[in-house]
């Protein structure tokens, strides 16, 4: 497993890498701008209910995630907003920001650890990051399961390269632990 030590520098690289293609590839599926079934052609998909729908990329996702929680802070800060017409939307904005939160943090994470030297505290927040992001993105890949599972492939390398992910660091974790023989 010394290995796995001496080449994580390299593997966190790869992951980072990874981790920037699974979140530009198709995460869901969204009707909005859709056009009608009879006219559903690329970049659409025709679901088997007869819905077009398009498909929407995890950097979609979290942009506009993003974008909203900002637009209803700043509208609450400013009174543009009234909290009391506008409380219910902005408790599930805020809450459903707080379930994607995780999905950016191994990004952060990984980078800290390359930039940032490898202390054992670093890793050991790198390895909750990456369970978090596994388990908040289960809801996002459930939401989606009228497609077929090759059509959500982002979606999919990001749990891929979570379970992978953990697995290495959980190894490097262990082995940087043990004393060396020899």
């Amino acid at each position: 497993m010394s290995w796995i030590n001496e080449h994580k520098s390299v593997g966190r690289v790869a992951v980072l890498m990874l981790l920037l293609v699974a979140i530009m590839g198709p995460w869901t599926y969204s009707a909005d701008g859709a056009p009608p079934a009879e006219w559903c052609h690329d970049p659409f998909i025709l679901l088997e209910n007869g819905r077009c729908v398009g498909l929407m990329s995890g950097a979609t996702i979290l942009t506009f995630m993003a974008r909203a929680f900002l637009s209803m802070s700043v509208g609450l800060v400013t009174g543009v907003t009234v909290f009391a017409d506008r409380a219910g939307e902005f408790l599930r904005e805020f809450l459903f920001t707080m379930v994607l939160f995780p999905l950016v943090l191994p990004f952060f994470s990984t980078l800290l650890l390359i930039r940032g030297g490898d202390p054992r505290r670093r890793r050991v927040f790198h390895l909750t990051a990456w369970g978090l992001a596994a388990l908040s993105a289960l809801p996002l890949l459930m939401s989606a399961s009228e497609l077929p599972p090759g059509q959500l492939w982002g979606i999919w390398l990001y749990i891929g390269l979570a379970a992978s992910a953990l697995t290495l660091e959980s190894l490097a974790l262990v082995a940087g632990r043990r004393p060396s023989q020899g």
